[in-house]
């Protein structure tokens, strides 16, 4: 530690630290302006200058690091004059044309503005007089330019370069000529901006702003809740201004404190909100006009008619109950879903189970992501990322992306990757049949036929094998099976995998050495390794590398399955599964039966139900007779959407609930008005195991009501037509979402230390959280599992099944 004095007071830092931090520690402010605590120190702007005992002249705090018994002066006449003559040499070139301004007043939401007026300048009247750059200066449809405002302190450059890895913004020309561009002189999208507004972000000028709210002024009020579009769970900020009723939503705006993301977000999270207000949302509840007419069902089911919600409820109700008692519960099926929350999605567990009496649940996501949810669970026996996403940006040595865009269906989290490659010098291995953007910084490309992953990966394990690089130690003691796994490999030799797959010999070799040698190595994969039919090999296929290589338990390495949607792993959390009650408790074991028995009351299903698909093709063939889909277009998310559209054609009765008409809402018989994340209170969690707090900042719109409530009003006219005996010990009086969380904590052990008081004083739990002061898991080993013991699975490759895809 180092000793140095700040304004008279003592101050104890680490070496190696700056000026600025050490006076952040103190608490003492020193002005900056291109100074990002994100950003490299860069000491252009000179603003954050002060005096140090014995230097003739200032030095700027962001760059100058301490020494002991440095005695540091930050403020001074001196140093009040020279800030002040600063700013005004940045305002000889700087224009404000008072586009954002209220009332005629400039604005002081700025950094900028801030010091200006701080130190008593007017702007106005010191600001150039004319615009000397074009206002709205880009065509990007996201980002608003005004070089009239920009001062040259770089932040938008170095954000672009440190924060997205994209080089968009540069500085060019000389002299007074000097300027920020993009690219080379070009438009921003000419210039492969990716529009995630990092640059937005750190601007302290607004001479880069949103495009969509530039005029719209200050908020009243900020909500910080989660993003409600892919699994990494970014924290966002929705600004909201309360000059409707209800209010609205001004623009998003990132949070520094993210645990996640901090400032970053892309462009879905950050520009992606407009749908909350959207017009074309449904406002009240709908049924098809045969049924209020009680005729026979048309063939394209027939007009919607608009209704109030007592309506729509009972028809709900009495169309599921109806189906339960006239062809049994296991006509009935249930779809839980990713993009709405824990709570609700608990809820539909606990409608099926104990209300309808059936196990036939599952989440939508399912539909392409089952092989992920199967290959883990036979393999591993727990249904989850092993480790932390910034873990494996931050630790991983080497990684494998196989089966991921992940720039495109993981933003954040494919920016940290790139960032890995940049900065740390990580080796990325990327298996993908088409150019993707992580491609660029791979370190080996391996461009494989599609559908032939498994013969890929069990490829690069022979090579392993046969040089002795696994892991004997980890293999001897966490892992069963692997004799036979070792002999089954002996058919993928690299002659006979580059006939299968298309690559190269030698680039298998290196791509093997690379991936056995740099170690930790981590193993990422998407919906584009799950979705067809050889996803459950596939996926197989990467546990057993990572058994092999001993890369499970450690900082850097692990499993990376990312979940599509942003609540993908808690749907299936809550008992969104057809084989276990919430927590991956198993629907056949006799004790944990007892335990929901105790809970809900008696009459719980004993066998396994129906997964997605296979509901599907019971509907197709007049077996599932009702289905109930929660908040999700099911069709128009699917690979196959005309077999789904006769499984649903068929199906005699399907109730929605949803926020906007959609592909699957042309064959629903009921469809029930829910709302958006930015409506309601609860939790997700997202692919890491992470359980973060959703925030309610706006009314619902129109009569829209939120999905617990629906399900619970639901739930209240099912069981109370002459079968409440049954469940007496049932419970549907949640007064809101923090009461059914403290139920799930109850019956569910990796929940068990979860409340909504907790993680509103934290963000930072992963389950298993197993009690209130338990700190959560960030990393899942092998002793996490019941055996303590990984299963490697006999290698596979169907030549057919692929064949025939590739055909």
């Amino acid at each position: 530690m180092i000793s140095l004095t700040i304004n008279g007071q003592t101050v104890e830092v680490p070496e190696n630290t700056t000026i600025l931090k050490a006076a952040e520690q103190a608490r003492i402010v020193i002005p900056t302006l291109c100074h990002h605590k994100d950003l490299t120190p860069y000491g252009g702007c000179r603003l954050c200058s002060v005096d140090i005992h014995g230097l003739r002249l200032p030095a700027t705090a962001c760059t100058m690091l301490v020494s002991p018994g440095m005695i540091v002066s930050t403020e001074s006449p001196a140093l009040t004059r020279y800030r002040r003559t600063i700013l005004e040499l940045l305002l000889v070139r700087f224009y404000d044309a008072g586009y954002t301004h209220i009332a005629g007043m400039p604005a002081l939401d700025t950094q900028f503005a801030h010091w200006v007026n701080y130190y008593g300048i007017d702007m106005k009247s010191a600001m150039a007089r004319k615009p000397f750059r074009q206002i709205d200066g880009d065509p990007n449809p996201f980002i608003w330019v005004d070089k009239g405002k920009c001062i040259m302190c770089t932040r938008c450059v170095r954000a672009c370069a440190e924060v997205q890895a994209r080089f968009v913004w540069t500085q060019a020309y000389r002299g007074y000529d000097l300027r920020i561009v993009s690219g080379s002189a070009t438009t921003m999208m000419q210039a492969r901006c990716e529009s995630c507004g990092a640059c937005v972000a750190h601007c302290p000028t607004g001479a880069l702003d949103n495009k969509m709210s530039v005029k719209l002024g200050p908020p009243d009020r900020l909500v910080t809740t989660i993003c409600p579009y892919c699994g990494v769970g970014c924290q966002l900020e929705l600004n909201i201004k309360d000059d409707v009723p209800g209010g609205r939503v001004l623009r998003v705006t990132s949070n520094s404190k993210a645990p996640i993301n901090g400032d970053h977000l892309c462009v879905k999270g950050r520009y992606g909100y407009d749908f909350i207000h959207s017009p074309l949302r449904l406002k009240r509840p709908r049924i098809r006009k045969y049924i209020l007419e009680g005729t026979a069902r048309p063939e394209n089911r027939g007009p919607w008619v608009e209704v109030d919600w007592e309506c729509a409820l009972d028809v709900a109700a009495k169309g599921l109950r109806n189906a339960r008692d006239k062809y049994g519960p296991h006509s009935i099926g249930l779809l839980a879903s990713g993009k709405c929350l824990n709570e609700e999605n608990y809820l539909m567990n606990k409608l099926a189970r104990q209300v309808l009496g059936t196990n036939n649940i599952d989440c939508c996501d399912h539909t392409s992501h089952a092989s992920t949810v199967i290959g883990l669970e036979a393999t591993m026996e727990l249904i989850a990322q092993s480790n932390s996403l910034e873990d494996v940006a931050g630790q991983a040595k080497s990684i494998l992306v196989i089966g991921s865009n992940t720039t495109e269906q993981h933003p954040i989290f494919g920016v940290k990757l790139r960032r890995a490659v940049l900065h740390r010098g990580c080796k990325l291995v990327v298996a993908h049949p088409d150019f993707i953007n992580m491609s660029e910084f791979a370190t080996i490309r391996l461009i494989h036929k599609p559908g032939t992953e498994a013969a890929l990966v069990n490829g690069l394990m022979y090579i392993i094998l046969k040089n002795e690089w696994e892991d004997h130690a980890f293999i001897e003691k966490y892992t069963q099976g692997f004799d036979e796994f070792k002999q089954s490999i002996e058919g993928f030799t690299p002659g006979h995998v580059a006939d299968i797959t298309g690559v190269d010999e030698n680039v298998l070799h290196k791509s093997a050495e690379i991936l056995a040698k740099e170690r930790p190595m981590a193993v990422v994969w998407s919906v584009d390794l799950t979705h067809h039919s050889t996803g459950r090999v596939n996926v197989s296929s990467l546990i057993n590398l990572q058994l092999l290589l001993g890369n499970l338990g450690v900082a850097g390495g692990g499993l990376i399955p990312l979940r599509c949607q942003n609540n993908s792993q808690g749907a299936c959390d809550m008992g969104g599964h057809p084989a276990f009650y919430p927590g991956y408790q198993s629907v056949e074991l006799p004790a944990t039966r007892k335990k929901f028995e105790a809970a809900w009351g008696k009459g719980i299903p004993t066998k396994a139900g129906m997964n997605a698909m296979e509901m599907m093709t019971a509907a197709a063939e007049g077996r599932l007779r009702a289905l109930y889909i929660l908040g999700e277009d099911l069709v128009g998310g699917a690979l196959d959407g005309n077999q789904l559209r006769r499984s649903l054609g068929n199906c005699d009765f399907v109730v929605l609930e949803a926020v906007f008409e959609s592909e699957t809402s042309r064959h629903a018989d009921v469809l029930l008005p829910g709302v958006t994340f930015a409506e309601k209170t609860g939790t997700f969690t997202n692919t890491e195991r992470r359980i973060q707090m959703v925030h309610h900042a706006v009314a619902p719109q129109g009569e829209s009501r939120a999905d617990w409530k629906i399900i619970k009003e639901l739930a209240h006219r099912i069981k109370s037509n002459g079968t409440d005996g049954q469940y007496t010990h049932a419970d549907w009086d949640y007064g809101d979402t923090s009461q059914i969380m403290n139920e799930i904590a109850m019956l569910t052990p990796i929940y068990a230390g979860i409340t909504h008081e907790r993680l509103e004083r934290t963000d930072n739990l992963q389950w298993p959280v197993k009690n209130l002061s338990h700190p959560g898991t960030p990393t899942l080993s092998v002793e996490h599992l019941r055996n303590a013991r990984g299963r490697f699975i006999t290698a596979r490759y169907d030549e057919d099944v692929t064949s025939a895809q590739t055909t």
